[in-house]
Formats: structure tokens, sequence, C-alpha cells
């Protein structure tokens, strides 16, 4: 009876890091693809910038686009959180950094989503918001806003990334290869509005890296176990001579 009770607890523990794993992937693989969206908004740079805003803004398919960027961004953040619990347990004494960086960058990522996209949303569900020259004003300033976020993201993920790289260094949980990329990427994002165009994909693919980490040890846990329980059989020993 006490057995059975002792083992009980170890049938999570296999699974520990395979479901946070799962949400990594799908986290980093809607990262990227929201980000590639987003990347098809106006520029609002320059003399034209209230031109381009208005006729991209009128078009139906664009607002669509704009709405599905913004769930899209959204669940990347919900799932980045299941992620980040199984990745700051890998880092150890330096867990509360990953925690607190990790936590930074989906606060500002999911600020992002909405204010880069709030005024797309707006047109299409709203029957009395035009898209006329003065309200272009406000999609410029939301678009500005959302950059801004995305680059105060990258830097609640500089402090993740540099905790996972000092973490690699004094443990063995992390694969060295995977804490220097972190650190690679880390150092990028450092660069503000000057990188935060294309650091958060450079994030997506060391979360998926990272991912898939969590799932092999969640396989060689769970090996582990199962050969723990159920131990191979000793050989028979030959008979002694009579």
């Amino acid at each position: 009876m006490m057995a059975s009770q002792n083992a009980e607890p170890a049938q999570p523990a296999q699974h520990r890091d395979l479901w946070p794993g799962i949400a990594g992937l799908g986290a980093g693989a809607l990262l990227i693809a929201g980000y590639v969206l987003w990347s098809f908004t106006p520029d609002v740079s320059g003399t034209g910038a209230i031109r381009r805003v208005v006729f991209w803004y009128l078009e139906e398919s664009n607002q669509d686009q704009a709405e599905a960027t913004a769930l899209i961004l959204l669940a990347a953040g919900l799932l980045f959180l299941f992620f980040l619990v199984a990745l700051s347990r890998l880092a150890g004494n330096r867990s509360h950094l990953v925690m607190v960086g990790g936590t930074i960058f989906t606060a500002f990522l999911l600020v992002a989503a909405l204010a880069g996209n709030m005024f797309a949303i707006t047109v299409k569900n709203s029957d009395v918001f035009p898209v006329v020259p003065e309200t272009s004003l406000i999609a410029i300033l939301l678009l500005d806003v959302a950059y801004g976020a995305i680059i105060a993201s990258m830097v609640g993920a500089a402090v993740m990334l540099f905790a996972v790289w000092r973490a690699a260094q004094e443990t063995h949980a992390i694969p060295a290869w995977l804490g220097w990329s972190a650190f690679v990427v880390a150092v990028l994002s450092l660069a503000g509005p000057f990188s935060a165009w294309f650091t958060p994909l450079l994030l997506a693919a060391w979360v998926l890296a990272a991912s898939v980490i969590l799932i092999l040890n969640a396989h060689e846990a769970r090996g582990e176990t199962e050969a723990s329980l159920n131990p191979q059989p000793l050989p028979p020993q030959p008979e002694p001579p009579q």
C-alpha cells in the first residue's frame, strides 16, 4: 500500500516539462507568424505617412489581418507563460530573474499586440469611426506606441536570456550552446529601436530550440522512471559443477 502511494507522484513528474515544451513550440511559432503579419503594417515615417495609413486601413483585408495578428500575438503570450515556468526551473538559482524578465516580455508583448492593431479592430467593428486623415493620426500614434512596447518587451527578454546564459555556465541542466545563443540574442535586444524590428524573430527561434530541449528532457525522464519501476531481470547464473 505504501509503495503504491509513493509511486503515484512520479507520474506527473515524467511530463513536468513535456507540456511546457509543447506550449513553447506553439508560442515560438505563433510569435513568428504574428510578427511577420505585423511587418505588413504601413510605414509611419516621412511626409506620406498619413496617405499610406488611410489607404491601408480602408482595405477590409488589412483590417482582418490586423485582428488576426492581435489574436495570434495574444495567444503567443499566454503560451509563453507556460513555457516560462519550466524554463525558470532549469535556471536554478537564477529562476527569479528568468521569471521577472519573461513576465515583463509577455506584458509588453500583449500591450504591443493590442495597441498596434486596435485602430483596425475599431474600424472593422464600428460604424461611426471613419478612416480619414484626422483619425489616421491616432493610428500612427498607436503604431508608435506598439513599437515602443516591443522595445520594452525585448529589454525584459534580455534580462531573461542573460539569466539563462549565466545559469548555463553554472549548471548542466541547460546546454552550453543554448546559453550562448541566449547571450547573443540578449545583446542584440539591448540595441533598442535599432534591433527591435528583428530581435523578436530571433527570440522566437530561441524559444523553439529551448522547447525542444524541454521535450527531450521529459522523454529522458520518462525513460529513466520506467526503467526504475521495471528493472531488468538478472541473467541466469551457471550452475556450479558437481
